[in-house]
């Protein structure tokens, strides 16, 4: 599968989530992490769909602080916590959809962070694909923000 169709289901999960997030995490062309709906404060305030994601990665396959080689597939820019995350797991690749402002103007307060800033930050490179089927996942947040 490509991108568009990877971006696309982690857009679906947060159509069906409690809160309008998803996330997925890909090895070699297989999901081995999804958050569906057990994110932001079923488990705790911390439960952000990235953080999920990764953990049902780690625990599925037995990646604990060995993501090298994945890609996550976030509904939305991550914040400034879950980007942390997804460095320091050493994952290779971030694709997102909708902007943390998007986010902050239709669904939540956000604190706005540039990743690409956090990014420097980390022991390894990884590449960020920005807005990939953006509209779809704004749809989303605007649906959600208006009930």
């Amino acid at each position: 599968m490509k991108d568009e169709q990877f971006i696309d289901i982690a857009i679906e999960i947060s159509r069906n989530a409690k809160y309008p997030y998803g996330a997925i995490v890909v090895k070699n062309g297989e999901i081995i992490g999804r958050s569906d709906d057990n994110t932001l404060m079923k488990k705790s305030m911390y439960s952000h769909p990235e953080l999920e994601a990764i953990e049902s990665a780690s625990k599925n396959k037995n990646l604990y602080g060995d993501l090298k080689g994945t890609v996550i597939y976030v509904s939305c820019e991550p914040c400034m916590m879950c980007m942390g995350a997804i460095l320091y797991e050493g994952i290779s690749k971030l694709v997102y959809a909708a902007t943390l402002q998007d986010s902050n103007n239709l669904y939540c307060p956000e604190v706005i962070t540039d990743i690409d800033v956090l990014a420097k930050y980390s022991n390894h490179k990884i590449e960020i694909v920005k807005e990939l089927h953006r509209d779809k996942a704004v749809e989303v947040l605007k649906n959600r923000g208006e009930k």
